[in-house]
């Protein structure tokens, strides 16, 4: 793990840094920590924009049948088909972006006939909600969010680039669309927990946790094996609102299924990029493709021209 500017920088404390914060120390924040706050990412004007695309949809929210969001927690689902806005400032976030492509880009080699080749699978959408917690909403369990991938960890004491370069499954960013405070529901985040074995005999613990302090507009940049969950609003009058994106490998299944939560009209309008983050790409060898070609040419025909199947 590189750290080329000194530990000495940073206290041992989860960092609230700045957006404009080298990318190498960001990265060295969140392989010691597992999280990191990056204050002012996302314009507030931006947030209330975002918002307002999505605040029907959550207005409107079924009651969830279960203990995982309580029934005073209002959810929207299907973010990128609701909110161009939110699409091209948090999901498209440059820097959340360099984060995820280093933390999930897979890089592997194997042998074709007598030629060896390597396969590059690149990062895409995960899953886009936005959750809005009312006064007297519980707090969730603890818990991973890798659990999803069935990802299986052992213990180590701290990150090592070689190693563990294949360990996330997922990068997580909560985006603050509002005040957030302990009292209100602030995310419970156990520090350095992404470092802990799946075979732990105890479970984690509140006691473990530091609680999310942010501004409108600040963002949580998290792995998702760090044991964290949403806290408790104790407050009579007070809502807190996030935007939670998560990213995965390019070769995983996403947890919200994207094809069925954009459709490809609303897909059609948005640029080449987002449109291959959503899935509408191939990753690298054989993933994903429709008719034996790269889906790209299924969304967007006048692409195809002469292009044919091709070996993987």
């Amino acid at each position: 793990m590189s750290d080329s500017f000194g530990t000495s920088k940073y206290s041992d404390e989860v960092q609230k840094v700045s957006k404009d914060t080298p990318l190498e120390e960001i990265l060295y924040l969140l392989k010691r920590d597992g999280g990191v706050f990056v204050k002012n990412l996302i314009p507030e004007e931006d947030v209330d924009k975002a918002y307002s695309e999505v605040k029907d949809r959550m207005d409107n929210d079924m009651e969830w049948d279960g203990a995982f969001f309580p029934v005073q927690t209002k959810r929207a689902p299907s973010l990128i088909a609701r909110s161009p806005t939110y699409t091209k400032t948090q999901l498209m976030n440059p820097l959340f972006r360099k984060v995820c492509d280093h933390f999930l880009t897979t890089r592997s080699w194997f042998w074709w006939g007598d030629e060896k080749k390597e396969s590059v699978s690149r990062p895409y959408v995960h899953s886009c909600t936005a959750m809005r917690i009312g006064p007297g909403g519980k707090a969730q369990p603890l818990h991973r969010d890798d659990y999803i991938a069935h990802r299986y960890h052992t213990e180590i004491e701290k990150w090592d680039d070689a190693r563990d370069m294949d360990r996330e499954s997922a990068v997580g960013l909560f985006v603050a669309g509002c005040r957030i405070t302990k009292e209100n529901g602030g995310t419970q985040f156990i520090p350095r927990s992404h470092l802990w074995g799946t075979n732990r005999t105890t479970p984690p613990r509140v006691d473990q946790c530091i609680f999310a302090d942010m501004q409108k507009g600040d963002g949580f940049i998290m792995l998702a094996s760090a044991f964290h969950g949403g806290g408790s609003n104790v407050t009579e009058d007070e809502y807190r609102l996030a935007f939670a994106t998560f990213i995965t490998r390019g070769f995983l299944r996403q947890e919200e299924n994207q094809f069925l939560a954009v459709p490809q009209d609303v897909a059609r309008t948005y640029d080449r990029d987002i449109q291959e983050y959503i899935g509408y790409y191939m990753s690298d060898p054989a993933c994903g493709y429709y008719e034996q070609m790269d889906p790209i040419y299924h969304l967007r025909p006048e692409l195809l021209k002469d292009a044919r199947p091709t070996d993987f």
